[in-house]
């Protein structure tokens, strides 16, 4: 096998897992934890989440929240500043820091639901619409958050396709933004 074939090979399969993981790490609440939590009841979803997301989490979620959208905004602002700048990376890199907003907007209305738990204590009638309050929000972020993982593989294969491109590039890749 060529080398060349072989890096894009191996990087087709990285993108296939990340996506992999992308769909389940992001949907897990929604789709696995939060159905359970409803089975399980109110009660018990209100002292796990006071344990863990109030606990750890409260450390965890705003360093990786905060951090990652910061991350992908310096990306896409290095990017923009940089002397090339082609369609093939603009659009899903632009697209990914957009949504980062978004899912940091969508935070914004899901933490306060959980960091209400101290607050509403064991009250079956408050956790009920804190639990259902948190899920919806919860939902819209992680398939949010999902869209944003997608544009940035997206984006890492653009940057690695140029950067595994021969000395003359496509045409493609030579549709330049402007400043």
């Amino acid at each position: 096998m060529r080398t060349r074939t072989a890096l894009v090979a191996a990087l087709c399969l990285i993108v296939v897992e990340q996506l992999l993981g992308t769909v389940v790490g992001s949907l897990n609440r929604t789709l696995v934890e939060m159905p359970a939590w409803r089975h399980l009841g109110v009660q018990a979803w209100a002292a796990f989440s006071r344990s863990a997301d109030l606990g750890n989490g409260t450390i965890l979620y705003p360093l990786a929240g905060i951090g990652g959208l910061a991350l992908i905004l310096a990306a896409a602002i290095v990017f923009r500043l940089g002397p090339r700048r082609p369609w093939s990376v603009a659009i899903p890199l632009y697209g990914a820091a957009l949504l980062a907003i978004c899912v940091m907007l969508t935070t914004t209305q899901a933490a306060p639901i959980m960091l209400s738990l101290h607050r509403i204590g064991d009250d079956p009638g408050a956790l009920r619409q804190a639990f259902e309050g948190f899920y919806r929000w919860d939902s819209i972020r992680a398939v949010i958050g999902m869209l944003e993982t997608f544009a940035e593989i997206w984006a890492l294969v653009a940057l690695s396709s140029l950067a595994l491109e021969r000395k003359t590039p496509s045409p493609e890749h030579e549709r330049i933004l402007q400043p």
